[in-house]
């Protein structure tokens, strides 16, 4: 099927957040594509709406299935579906994963410059940020995985957030990275959340390593967009 990645509709004039701008101003927003959504989503959600009658709906065995098949054929490596569970958005699975894995006065482990929206999910529930920077020499970043090893072996760091690919430096970490700092997680105990959500979107060089596909995946939580 042809996509049209030329022409993107005029959204001005429609309660939309990121085109709510002045005349001659430009939106300078996150998430949120300019293009059409594809045809074949559209015919879906066509189709569902001539039913007539909405109710209460949940994923079953052929979505998780089409998730596992995007993975494999995409990324080489496909998910178990007993792996997988449904979530209603990215912030709140963080926030929920937050409440569930590390209890109130713990750290959780980032990696800045990252995410946000990720201080609110630590804060909000009444755990401690504690950053192992990336280390920058003026053109790339990388890990410092000497301060990182320190930093996971506090007794109180029971949680890391993981950026894989990072937000917002577009890193995209090699397998042996990502190995490594499953592995580090493991070694203090240490449960790693994966956040994978802009996985699709390695345009060029190394592929992108799926943090479940690694060796050291016993500890590991990762959360990704629907595919």
């Amino acid at each position: 099927m042809e996509y049209d990645f030329e022409n993107a509709p005029d959204r001005s004039h429609t309660d939309l957040v990121k085109w709510d701008v002045k005349p001659g101003e430009l939106p300078m927003w996150i998430a949120d594509m300019d293009f059409k959504t594809a045809p074949e989503i559209i015919e879906a959600m066509q189709a569902k709406i001539s039913l007539g009658a909405f109710g209460y709906e949940w994923p079953q065995k052929d979505y998780f299935n089409a998730v596992a098949d995007w993975y494999e054929t995409e990324h080489g490596c496909r998910p178990h579906n007993d792996w997988m569970i449904f979530t209603t958005g990215v912030v709140p699975a963080i926030s929920t994963i937050v409440r569930r894995v590390s209890h109130i006065g713990d750290n959780v482990l980032v990696q800045e410059p990252v995410y946000n929206i990720f201080y609110n999910s630590i804060l909000n529930n009444v755990r401690h940020v504690l950053s192992s920077d990336l280390a920058f020499d003026g053109k790339n970043y990388s890990v410092d995985w000497t301060d990182l090893e320190e930093k996971l072996a506090n007794p109180l760091t029971t949680l890391m957030i993981f950026c894989n690919p990072h937000n917002p430096i577009g890193k995209v970490w090699t397998k042996a990275e990502v190995q490594r700092v499953a592995q580090l997680c493991q070694k203090h105990h240490v449960v790693l959340l994966s956040d994978e959500i802009h996985d699709d979107l390695v345009r060029k060089g190394q592929g992108y390593t799926p943090a479940f596909s690694i060796e050291a995946k016993s500890n590991v939580i990762f959360f990704s967009f629907t595919k």
